[in-house]
């Protein structure tokens, strides 16, 4: 008999933890780093600009000595991701954050404006609806809606959550088992009170769409986006950068955080995938070929290349206001598709993929026209709502 799942979403990963006396020694060992040398980078990473922890000095390499004190210095952490991006796109200005980050709305905005997107079948969700779309609020109802209703393939993720968690592929129903994408089962009672417990608040149940074939033949049929960050300057956006979030060939989704996931760089220029990546710090390696197709990752052509350059730059072009986006887009036969819009991008997957900080010498004066440019957005927005006060003011005066 198949084995049936206890749980089905994917989970968070765990805290990082500090890095182990073997990790530190296996270090000196290789790169000839003496622990205490060790200690002094780091101390010195997490108080400059970058601001990195202990575990992202290790995840990012930067124990290596082939790369110099300004190299080194170019990379960023977490945090200092988030501040970066928050330069570019100041809360102040960027009203619109919330609708942004609400995958209901966002997906359901694009659609109408005409982008190819995916399909939101229905919303758990106990409290709130959503005009025509299907709002379940209960356990009974999510199991009638997968049972009668649900158009398979589907794709299932969390309202407001990053990340991945909390998401799941599900292939089908055959009996009282829903059939994931990747092979495993779950009594569907089991899942649907998984989806309440956990999220009942808002999970998105979405068409899963179906990758170009190409490049499915080389990392499978679970949909690897192509991340592309884009960038505002005087008010036109533009990519700086682009990744092929590879999945793990187990995996139902293509977070790098996720054991056996890959990403690759890709040229924003032509399109032209760079060399795969899979792993992080000591275990990091580069990789040619996919590890189940065989089939090579560098020179390949991502389709549609130029009309993913176009949609991400109309997208972007909606909200102004944000210095910097990062969009997750799926390839399909019939073109690129928005997934995601992430006003908050997590530059470390730069980072992982090109083994260089994301404040090099070639972007710090990109961000540095963005960030000026937002100022200036900003100080115009803030003299407008002070003549309104004023014409408001003279207004009740009569």
């Amino acid at each position: 008999m198949t084995a049936i799942e206890p749980q089905a979403l994917l989970a968070p990963p765990l805290k990082p933890q500090p890095a182990p006396a073997s990790k530190i020694v296996e270090v000196a060992r290789r790169y000839h780093v003496s622990p205490l040398r060790q200690l002094r980078e780091m101390i010195a990473l997490n108080l400059g600009p970058g601001r990195l922890d202990q575990h992202e000095y290790y995840d990012s390499g930067l124990y290596n000595p082939d790369l110099s004190r300004e190299e080194k210095r170019a990379f960023v952490g977490k945090v200092s991701s988030w501040k970066l991006n928050r330069r570019l796109s100041p809360f102040q200005l960027t009203d619109m954050r919330p609708f942004v980050a609400n995958k209901a709305m966002f997906t359901a905005l694009i659609r109408q404006l005409g982008f190819r997107t995916t399909t939101t079948q229905a919303i758990v969700s106990s409290a709130r609806r959503f005009g025509n779309i299907p709002t379940l609020a209960s356990e009974d109802e999510l199991r009638r809606f997968l049972m009668d209703e649900a158009d398979f393939p589907l794709f299932g993720k969390p309202e407001d959550f990053s990340g991945s968690y909390g998401s799941a592929r599900l292939d089908r129903i055959e009996g009282q088992d829903v059939v994931l994408g990747d092979g495993r089962r779950i009594a569907l009672d089991a899942f649907c009170n998984e989806i309440l417990a956990g999220y009942g608040e808002g999970y998105l149940l979405q068409s899963a769409l179906e990758q170009h074939q190409m490049l499915s033949e080389i990392a499978g049929i679970s949909i690897g986006t192509i991340r592309v960050v884009t960038v505002r300057q005087d008010n036109v956006p533009e990519q700086l950068y682009a990744l092929w979030k590879v999945p793990s060939p187990e995996a139902m989704s293509d977070n790098f955080w996720q054991s056996g996931s890959m990403i690759a760089p890709v040229s924003v220029d032509k399109g032209v995938v760079g060399t795969c990546r899979i792993g992080a710090g000591l275990e990091a390696q580069d990789i040619e070929r996919h590890p189940v197709s065989g089939l090579p990752f560098k020179g390949t052509q991502i389709p549609f290349w130029d009309e993913i350059c176009r949609v991400t730059c109309e997208a972007h072009a909606l909200f102004l206001e944000f210095g910097v986006i990062g969009w997750d887009v799926a390839i399909t036969p019939e073109g690129p598709a928005l997934i995601e819009c992430n006003a908050n991008p997590f530059h470390t997957l730069y980072q992982n993929a090109n083994g260089r900080g994301i404040r090099n010498p070639e972007f710090e004066p990109v961000f540095d026209r963005v960030a000026a440019f937002s100022e200036r957005m900003l100080d115009e927005k803030k003299a407008a709502g002070r003549a309104r006060e004023k014409a408001m003011n003279r207004k009740g005066e009569r």
